[in-house]
């Protein structure tokens, strides 16, 4: 049998027998006979307190004659009104999209990507909802859609798998993404930034050389730009990735900006950028120069005001 709903507390309960933690004794609400056991392990309890645990009842519910993805639809359904994260919910869910998203979350942190080397673990399932987002704008195609936990996890959901185009795209970006970021060591990045990273690197053509654009960028981020141009789009894109982070403006504007400066920095290749956001690029190029130097408001209205007319269909 499988836990439905109750592994973290049925862990608890493992790891107290194991001796693996002791009672908190000032945990909320305060209980004076819980207070006295303060600091004490399973096998420090006296006969009492040990015999109370020991015949403690667990009340549990079996679940009979089910379909394969009814169980999950359940759990989602307990787990709605609670403070699970969506990486925590979308990993009940039953079917092939599941475990494509499981797969592609293994190469992922096969690849070294780890709190040490981006900044954050995988605790809550942080990873499996990033890659699964990827999935989801991969599959679109474009950026120009709501991209809600309501509207991803009905995806998943669903029985049919991503396609192989989909799926080998994402493979890619995840692939290209660990390379480039290991020319930059340990970095800290958060779960808006990476998502970001993921995308570019998924329509990413260019050689290995640019490969170390990822860490020029991120030392950009730390320090001021002499280039107006430069400076305006790294500011946004860090305003961007702490504000408004899922908004869809804010999905396409963090991923124009680093497009953006990619096209500066690499001396006008166009050839390497998306179809989708090749026109776009150059018009905004052409209406400042490298010595204006705009407020994030100015800069942003400026972008908004040249949206292409394929609206952000970025995956062309």
């Amino acid at each position: 049998m499988d836990v439905l709903d109750g592994q973290q507390r049925l862990a608890a309960i493992r790891d107290f027998f194991n001796n693996e933690f002791a009672v908190d004794g000032e945990i909320d609400p305060y209980d004076p006979n819980v207070a006295v056991l303060g600091g004490r392990f399973y096998k420090d309890l006296d006969d009492t307190n040990r015999r109370m645990l020991d015949q403690y009842d667990l009340r549990c519910f079996k679940i009979f004659d089910y379909e394969p993805d009814e169980p999950s639809e359940l759990f989602y359904r307990l787990n709605q009104p609670t403070r699970l994260t969506p990486g925590e919910q979308r990993n009940a869910f039953y079917g092939p999209a599941r475990e494509q998203l499981k797969e592609l979350v293994g190469i992922f942190e096969r690849l070294g990507n780890e709190r040490e080397t981006i900044g954050f673990s995988n605790s809550r399932l942080a990873y499996d909802d990033i890659i699964a987002r990827i999935l989801f704008f991969c599959e679109r195609r474009t950026f120009a859609v709501k991209s809600t936990e309501t509207v991803i996890s009905a995806r998943f959901k669903d029985k049919e798998p991503f396609d192989s185009k989909t799926y080998e795209n994402v493979r890619f970006a995840i692939e290209r993404f660990s390379e480039a970021r290991s020319f930059a060591g340990s970095v800290r990045l958060n779960k808006a930034t990476a998502i970001s990273w993921l995308l570019f690197y998924a329509r990413y053509r260019g050689d290995d050389s640019d490969l170390r654009y990822f860490q020029w960028f991120i030392d950009t981020m730390s320090s001021a730009s002499e280039d107006a141009r430069i400076q305006n789009a790294v500011e946004l894109f860090k305003d961007r990735a702490s504000l408004r982070v899922t908004d869809v403006s804010s999905v396409v504007l963090r991923d124009f900006c680093l497009w953006y400066v990619f096209h500066i920095a690499s001396g006008g290749r166009v050839a390497t950028l998306p179809n989708g956001t090749r026109d776009w690029l150059m018009q905004i190029e052409s209406l400042f120069s490298p010595n204006t130097f705009l407020t994030e408001f100015e800069f942003e209205n400026m972008i908004a005001n040249n949206v292409p007319s394929d609206e952000w269909a970025m995956f062309q």
